[in-house]
């Protein structure tokens, strides 16, 4: 499938059926810590990338198959959810053909846009990042789109938060001497403390981030976490289980996950022997994509990680 992909394990939502409706890389951010790499559409004009008609076309077969194996059907992927400018329509569509609860993974830069704010009324997480509490650092780990402003993006997080009746999930990607530090954490606490999340996730990049110079924390954070935030969620461990497939192809299934999310090798080991498929042809089939310059491969914390080349 072209915009549907799993279900893939989360480690927040269980087994997530996820939509994608924009092509990669496609944001209003560029992000320091991007598991994606760097963004390749960088914009904040609201439009249907794809037809929506086909979006739907895909939810409708793909809740049909995995409605007995999903916990979520989750909007995210390939960039920025809510460019999608008739994502209401996407999400009024699933509400109607399936039971289970959505989630919308987001940056949240758009939750001051009416027409955002309508279509994520009708989901039962929203999911936003918060990684600054202040317009500098705002800018030096998320490089927004020029016309987006800090004051603006919080406080359509706290306009948003009075209304929706849902869930709402804030994270907050933790990087080495970039946003770790006693007065950051602050500061960044001080601004959650106005938004008044049901949960804060605090996270690490566990995954090759954009620039190299991004490093996941010294282990003493969590005692400042816990001096400072009190109450958090941790989830700086990499998901555990399985990632479903639609069909036997394995180049094809490989690559509509990792576009999205890269994969530890030992994951695709694990995730691909139902195809009668030996570990060693399976890491021989990886070479050969790397070779033909689809995949590529980056060691990251002494594991090998596989995403698009």
């Amino acid at each position: 499938m072209k915009y549907v992909y799993g279900p893939v394990p989360s480690r927040r939502l269980g087994r997530s059926l996820g939509i994608d409706p924009l092509p990669s890389k496609t944001c209003n951010y560029q992000c320091i810590y991007c598991q994606l790499g760097k963004t390749t559409c960088f914009t904040n004009r609201r439009r249907n990338f794809y037809p929506k008609e086909e979006i739907i076309s895909e939810i409708k077969t793909a809740i049909e198959l995995n409605e007995d194996n999903i916990d979520y059907v989750t909007f995210v992927g390939s960039g920025e959810p809510t460019l999608y400018k008739d994502l209401k329509e996407l999400i009024q569509y699933t509400n109607k053909v399936s039971n289970k609860p959505i989630c919308v993974i987001t940056n949240g830069s758009l939750l001051n846009k009416e027409e955002v704010i309508d279509a994520l009324l009708l989901t039962d997480v929203v999911l936003p990042s918060l990684d600054a509490g202040n317009e500098l650092l705002f800018k030096k780990v998320n490089r927004p789109h020029p016309s987006l402003k800090f004051d603006k993006i919080i406080q359509g997080f706290i306009d948003f938060r009075k209304n929706f009746k849902g869930k709402f999930w804030i994270e907050i990607m933790l990087m080495k001497e970039i946003n770790d530090s006693r007065n950051q954490l602050k500061s960044i606490k001080k601004t959650i403390d106005l938004i008044q999340p049901d949960r804060i996730d605090i996270n690490v990049p566990i995954r090759p981030p954009t620039e190299k110079w991004v490093k996941i924390p010294d282990k003493q954070i969590f005692s400042r976490l816990n001096e400072i935030f009190k109450e958090y969620n941790n989830i700086t461990f990499p998901e555990q289980g399985v990632f479903l497939t639609f069909s036997p192809d394995f180049e094809k299934e490989l690559l509509s996950v990792i576009k999205r999310h890269p994969m530890r090798q030992e994951q695709i080991i694990m995730n691909f022997p139902s195809n009668n498929l030996s570990e060693n042809h399976l890491k021989q089939l990886l070479y050969n994509l790397e070779s033909e310059r689809k995949i590529k491969r980056k060691i990251y914390n002494d594991q090998i990680f596989w995403m698009l080349y």
